[in-house]
């Protein structure tokens, strides 16, 4: 889905509970309200943005898959969602809030609000959204009332929480799910919100499997492989595969087969393929683009030597070891006609 263009039309209704999160000494608990909050057009408007903000951003919001699909998940909530009234929506929402205080299984998990609401977008396609906001102060609820802390926008803080936002789409919802946590070096999305409450999965998503099968495979080839020229030529080969293959598919298998052998395949097959990526998927570069661009080398030393630049100049690296005087009487008119723009020399300690 793309939600460059999408608008919500309206939110109808919402209610806020708080969880109280676990301690050493107690479980997690909902503190639960039975009433609809009443909330001014101004604090709409901006729960409207910050919504449509964080869905729109597109390194933190993921279209997941259902995984549980029992009678007391959400995806069989949404079967009846949409025509409940509003005392069967807060009995819905205060069982939402259980099951979301049943997910904080460790102390550090932080507390704070869980507002459960639903809309229409502007195409009038029902949705239901369920936000975690880490931080208590970023809203307050009085009286019933949904008030915005003054300057909360403005604070560093402001970002900590999560959405998940179920839209209609043909005859069942589209599950999306958004982390303000989630960065490029983190490998998934915080799995007690999506996973264990939301009952959904990022097994499906390419974006996500994109990323991670290259890191993973980064790290494997960087662990296991000791020569160095070996280990550059299979990173230069990964680089390849994602930048300049043009199949739009990427096969763990099949790169395995073609440039991996003997025990080292065998490993590589059982860790990596076998155990993470046993399917194709699609090539969605979109969150490592820019580090494909700017790689790292590691050289094993008695310490470990890091070069890092761009993919077209470490490309052009050549690692000698041990240079003979065979070697570098060769390297000699290399360097008097400037075909050598740099060399780094590592003495012997």
């Amino acid at each position: 889905m793309n939600f460059s263009t999408f608008k919500i039309a309206s939110i109808d209704r919402i209610i806020a509970h708080e969880i109280h999160a676990k301690t050493e000494e107690k479980d997690a608990i909902a503190k639960t309200n039975s009433a609809l909050l009443r909330f001014k057009k101004a604090e709409k408007d901006i729960l409207v943005d910050r919504i449509l903000g964080a869905l729109k951003n597109t390194t933190k919001t993921f279209q997941l898959d259902y995984e549980d699909k029992s009678e007391d998940s959400i995806y069989h909530l949404l079967k009846t969602i949409k025509k409940q009234t509003d005392k069967q929506f807060i009995s819905s929402s205060i069982s939402l809030a259980n099951s979301l205080a049943d997910a904080h299984f460790r102390t550090k998990i932080p507390g704070g609000y869980c507002l459960i609401g639903n809309g229409v977008t502007s195409t009038n396609r029902f949705f239901l959204f369920i936000i975690k906001a880490e931080l208590q102060e970023v809203f307050n609820v009085n009286n019933n009332e949904l008030t915005l802390i003054k300057d909360v926008f403005l604070s560093p803080a402001k970002d900590f929480y999560k959405i998940g936002f179920f839209v209609e789409g043909g005859n069942s919802f589209i599950p999306f799910m958004y982390d303000d946590q989630f960065s490029l070096q983190k490998k998934d999305l915080t799995e007690y919100f999506y996973g264990t409450f939301l009952g959904l999965t990022t097994d499906k998503n390419d974006r996500l499997k994109a990323k991670n099968f290259y890191e993973d495979t980064k790290v494997f080839i960087e662990a296991n492989v000791d020569d160095v020229h070996d280990r550059l030529g299979l990173i230069k080969a990964l680089n390849v595969l994602y930048r300049e293959d043009t199949k739009g598919l990427i096969s763990p298998k099949e790169f395995s087969d073609q440039y991996f052998e003997g025990e080292l395949k065998a490993k590589f097959e059982k860790k990596i393929v076998n155990e993470r990526y046993p399917l194709s998927f699609t090539k969605d570069i979109s969150l490592i683009e820019s580090r494909l661009e700017l790689q790292r080398i590691s050289i094993p030393l008695a310490y470990t030597m890091t070069i890092v630049g761009s993919t077209s100049e470490l490309d052009s690296l050549e690692i000698i070891e041990g240079p003979s005087k065979q070697t570098i009487k060769e390297l000699e008119p290399q360097i008097n006609k400037g075909q050598i723009r740099k060399m780094v020399i590592v003495k012997q300690t």
